[in-house]
């Protein structure tokens, strides 16, 4: 794999997973650790440290930018709203989810919209997810068990999480594919300014349609219990507008759709490596769970979370201006030797398991219910249907890649 090929089909998607460090970083942890021993704060964005462009230089490149790289000062940038804050983020968010946006907001706004989208994402919700989720998961493997052999992070990874998102936007089956590219396209970092506006546009103009829809004619979706759900805070109540929405939507999208994908295809071949292990999870699926929160902190799919501070403030002795971008180092900080004993090796059994790869305080993934859901159904599923899965012993060997966004070069098997 060249340094400039990228993970992916299509030329498009090549060229988005290239920008975040596709094909150029391979394994980060050596160098992380070696930053760490440096100081727990550094300046310098995480690209810089790599000698790659920022992806997001275009946005916040005269800013002054400090990076972390252990578990205690990444937590407390994350928890620590007041100082580390995403409201100033909105110049780098807007492109892609307008005015609205989780990631942009704090304090009041941010726990309003997050009130707004809780019940579908609480355990009472799941019902919802579960529903589409279970039926696309085996149409996937009815489409490839018989041929014996297939790359399961085109053909299982990728296309449900897309499959999932959309029933619950209301997107017919037939446009996933064309859902699926936006989502893409509106991951921070991604693509291009202009790549970034035309994918916004293209949501906005398509969702416009299905929201008018449902407050028309509701159904059992997510759509429908935006529009017909009070916003918190409001004086005398009110539903939330239509820019509001469409906001919230943009923000999932990216979230619902790569990620998940993204971690299965990390996880499969993190098995395939270990085939004690495989064989071990394949007889004993309570150990599904822990194996995936375990490849979580190992090797995340997101390696770190952008802040900026509100306020003048000492991080670890470093003094940091207001407004700069300080980028918390989540993937450093799960192998951070302080917190975590031998953080270098996968084990799924260790007492100490813990990650930040959902966040932290007032931002914690708002959807992480939804993901485990995923990911747990998602595996367990394949491991039943196909109880002979092995890695293909034919293909080329895949390797996890990037440095903001981490993937899997392809998850080749077999199965008897």
């Amino acid at each position: 794999m060249t340094a400039s090929a990228g993970v992916g089909r299509d030329d498009w998607e090549r060229e988005a997973t290239r920008r975040t460090g596709a094909g150029a970083v391979f394994d980060p942890y050596p160098r992380y650790a070696e930053l760490r021993t440096l100081g727990p704060v550094l300046p310098g964005s995480i690209p810089s440290h790599f000698g790659l462009p920022d992806p997001v230089h275009h946005v916040f490149g005269d800013r002054p930018h400090f990076a972390t790289f252990d578990w205690r000062t990444t937590e407390r940038v994350l928890k620590d709203a007041d100082t580390f804050g995403n409201g100033g983020l909105a110049p780098m968010n807007v492109r892609q989810f307008g005015p609205v946006s989780l990631q942009s907001s704090d304090g009041v706004e941010h726990r309003r919209y997050r009130m707004l989208m809780q019940p579908a994402f609480a355990r009472r919700g799941l019902a919802m997810w579960e529903r589409w989720l279970v039926g696309r998961l085996d149409s996937l493997i009815d489409e490839f068990e018989a041929a014996g052999h297939a790359d399961l992070y085109y053909a299982y990874c990728a296309p449900f999480p897309a499959y999932v998102t959309a029933m619950a936007f209301g997107v017919p089956a037939a446009d996933v594919e064309l859902f699926s590219r936006w989502a893409a396209m509106l991951q921070i970092g991604a693509s291009t300014p202009e790549g970034a506006d035309e994918a916004s546009r293209n949501v906005v103009d398509y969702m416009s349609g299905i929201i008018a829809e449902r407050r028309r004619e509701p159904q059992d979706d997510l759509i429908s219990l935006l529009v017909n759900s009070e916003l918190p805070g409001e004086e005398g109540g009110g539903t939330a507008s239509d820019e509001q929405i469409l906001g919230l939507v943009r923000n999932l999208m990216p979230a619902g759709v790569g990620t998940t994908f993204r971690t299965l295809g990390i996880v499969l071949i993190t098995l395939f490596e270990r085939p004690e292990l495989l064989a071990r999870v394949k007889v004993e699926p309570e150990l599904v769970p822990r194996v995936i929160d375990e490849v979580l902190r190992w090797n995340p799919p997101l390696a770190w979370m952008l802040r900026m501070t509100t306020r003048d403030t000492v991080l670890e002795g470093v003094e940091i201006p207001a407004g700069a971008i300080v980028h918390a180092g989540i993937a450093a900080a799960n192998r951070d030797p302080a917190v975590v004993s031998d953080p270098d090796e996968m084990n799924p059994d260790r007492p100490d398991l813990q990650h930040l790869s959902f966040s932290a305080g007032p931002h914690f993934c708002v959807g992480m219910q939804v993901s485990r859901l995923e990911l747990e159904t998602a595996l367990s599923t394949l491991l039943r249907r196909l109880p002979g899965l092995v890695p293909d012993p034919d293909a080329d060997r895949p390797e996890v890649t990037g440095l903001m966004f981490r993937m899997p070069t392809g998850a080749p098997a077999r199965w008897a």
